[in-house]
């Protein structure tokens, strides 16, 4: 070792691998070379396989989406910038945005558990019930027209509602109604498939207490959503995508 490797610094060396220094400190760094093998050395560690981490960091590979343009603007190579820098500043800011876009779903808290519907109540009562269903209970129910009005009728005359339009459902194909009962009062109920043969029901009966909008529950397996209007209680349950029967209840609730 010759003692030449200390009179440069790294910040000279990379310039000298970036074609960056002036004429008179490259040569110098030419001549050292030839005599210094621990200057060599360290020329070699700082050497990095610019095309290897391009590859690696490459953004279109990493999937991510396109930078905003203010950090796109950040990344601009300003006048006076080395090569190796200004090459490296955009690929770490697009590898840190890729970072963030990849763990940030991973950061985020699950979803609230949906509440449960009141052991013993109706609907937790109703969705024991709806619990035996499976797509063979109604897959070869058909529809009479003659026994649908007297049902519906039936519960007109319990419920003061008229359910006829619950029948055509878009997304739900209706299978039957009957009056059943809760605790001594009427509980009418509408039997459905939904297109991928999920069994549903529609039911309605009394209850105590204030109008309320719609609310998700589950009980017994099975997503409910219920509300209540008139002193009626209305329950559409079925299924496990909470969403999904959402959306069918949202259908329910603008037809009848």
């Amino acid at each position: 070792m010759s003692g030449h490797e200390t009179d440069f610094s790294d910040a000279d060396l990379t310039g000298y691998l970036d074609g960056a220094l002036d004429a008179d400190l490259a040569a110098a760094i030419d001549a050292a070379l030839a005599r210094d093998s621990d200057l060599a050395a360290r020329l070699a560690a700082l050497d990095i396989p610019l095309a290897d981490v391009r590859a690696a960091m490459d953004p279109d590979l990493l999937a991510v989406p396109p930078l905003p343009d203010h950090l796109r603007m950040n990344a601009q190579e300003e006048p006076g910038t080395p090569r190796r820098a200004a090459w490296l500043m955009p690929v770490a800011i697009a590898a840190a945005f890729a970072a963030g876009v990849i763990v940030t779903p991973f950061l985020r808290p699950p979803p609230s558990p949906l509440p449960v519907a009141k052991e013993g109540g109706w609907i937790d009562t109703i969705a024991s019930y709806q619990s035996l269903y499976v797509p063979e209970t109604l897959a070869t129910a058909m529809p009479d027209a003659f026994e649908t009005s007297a049902v519906l009728a039936q519960a007109q005359a319990a419920l003061g509602v008229q359910m006829a339009p619950a029948t055509q459902v878009a997304e739900m194909q209706f299978k039957r109604a009957q009056m059943l009962g809760y605790k001594g009062r009427p509980l009418l109920q509408m039997a459905y498939l939904s297109a991928d043969g999920t069994p549903f029901a529609l039911c309605v009966t009394t209850v105590s207490g204030e109008d309320r909008g719609a609310k998700t529950t589950q009980s017994h397996g099975l997503i409910g959503v219920s509300w209540v209007e008139n002193g009626l209680g209305y329950l559409l349950i079925g299924g496990t995508d909470a969403r999904a029967v959402e959306v069918l209840s949202e259908q329910v609730q603008a037809v009848i």
